[in-house]
């Protein structure tokens, strides 16, 4: 691989803060690290979660949680990305001690061969469909599926799992209450062959908002990284103090004046209307830097904001440095998330790029060079 020019720094330290934080509100974790952790990184991630004791993690893909498991992580992991499983799977996941998540009678009936052709016991977690209109067994299917796993002496179900739509709305609360209902009145129905099969349906916003029982595993995702799912609702907040765990910064390669009437880039969407100081960041869409910001856009250097400029290019992106009390040099950092002095947030970059924070540590994270 070829290391990026911008730099993608990982604060470990606040990850662990975060997670602390969430702890306070009394519920087993089962921090979602798939994707490799939103694009920090899974193996450093499960490193932490395996040093603070928490019992539980969310994977993607069975070679994702196997690289979770490669990584120390010694508690239950669950792979939320669960195709039907071939063979080659379902032996990675026993060997291993994976549950890969069974959505669909496809999912389990080859699970089911599998275990049997292999002759070996295989923890699983069973999706239930409450309202997302995406994965998972109906509350109408759940005797048929609690007999089904019930008949395969090998398959043990030790998490039962269901995903929030609206959560993070406090508008819809009335459907949130209806997915609570449906998922435990599956959980019910499950409980009466399996008793001590556990429960996972609360997220971050479910978590802060108290929606789910007691002993509701919940699974923290965009807050363990320092963001809240509540923002610009009027439960903004409601997550307490978190702390931002990614930084992203690329040098400055080149400063130079533009002259009025004298544009920048492709498609010279910016002509400057007086004489202007630019600068040229290394940084473009193929580092994960959307092309067309909306106008606002930002980056930092010393602690200082400077306006995005024109079309960002593929490794490169203009700012306009005029204003800045001291000029900077090539070479100098700039940063493009967090950093010193008024630093950029995710929340703003996915504003301004018109998302959620989510993708912008996706698209930012995949500079990461392990240290």
């Amino acid at each position: 691989m070829i290391e990026p020019s911008c730099h993608v720094r990982i604060n470990w330290e606040h990850f662990r803060r975060n997670i602390e934080e969430l702890l306070k509100r009394g519920h087993d974790l089962m921090p979602v690290i798939k994707a490799d952790a939103y694009g920090h990184g899974v193996r450093k991630a499960a490193a932490v979660l395996e040093d603070m004791g928490i019992g539980w993690a969310a994977a993607g893909t069975i070679q994702e949680a196997a690289e979770v498991r490669n990584a120390g992580f010694s508690g239950n992991i669950v792979a939320l990305l669960s195709r039907a499983p071939e063979k080659e799977d379902v032996c990675l996941a026993c060997e291993k001690r994976l549950s890969p998540l069974i959505h669909n009678w496809e999912g389990l009936e080859a699970v089911a061969r599998a275990v049997r052709d292999i002759n070996a016991p295989l923890g699983i977690a069973v999706k239930a469909e409450t309202g997302m209109g995406r994965l998972g067994f109906r509350l109408e299917e759940m005797e048929d599926v609690a007999d089904a796993i019930a008949a395969e002496p090998r398959l043990s179900p030790i998490v039962q799992v269901s995903h929030f739509a609206v959560a993070d709305d406090p508008a819809e609360e009335e459907y949130t209450k209806l997915q609570c209902d449906v998922f435990y009145r599956a959980a019910d129905i499950m409980h009466r062959k399996f008793p001590d099969m556990r429960c996972s349906l609360g997220n971050t916003a479910g978590l802060v908002e108290g929606f789910t029982r007691k002993d509701d595993i919940c699974r923290p995702g965009i807050a363990l990284y320092g963001y809240d799912p509540m923002f610009g609702t009027a439960h903004e907040g409601a997550c307490g103090p978190l702390l931002p765990v990614m930084e992203v910064a690329a040098p400055l390669i080149s400063v130079h004046p533009l002259h009025k009437e004298e544009s920048v880039g492709y498609g010279r969407t910016f002509t400057a209307d007086s004489e202007r100081l630019v600068g040229w960041v290394a940084i473009g869409y193929a580092d994960g830097y959307r092309r067309n910001p909306a106008p606002g856009t930002c980056m930092c250097i010393n602690g200082v904001r400077v306006p995005v400029i024109g079309r960002v290019a593929m490794q490169m992106t203009c700012v306009d440095l005029t204003d800045l009390a001291e000029t900077p040099a090539p070479g100098d950092a700039v940063y493009v998330l967090g950093g010193p002095g008024n630093a950029v947030s995710a929340q703003e970059l996915a504003d301004w790029w018109g998302t959620i924070p989510y993708e912008v540590t996706c698209l930012l994270g995949k500079n990461r060079i392990e240290e």
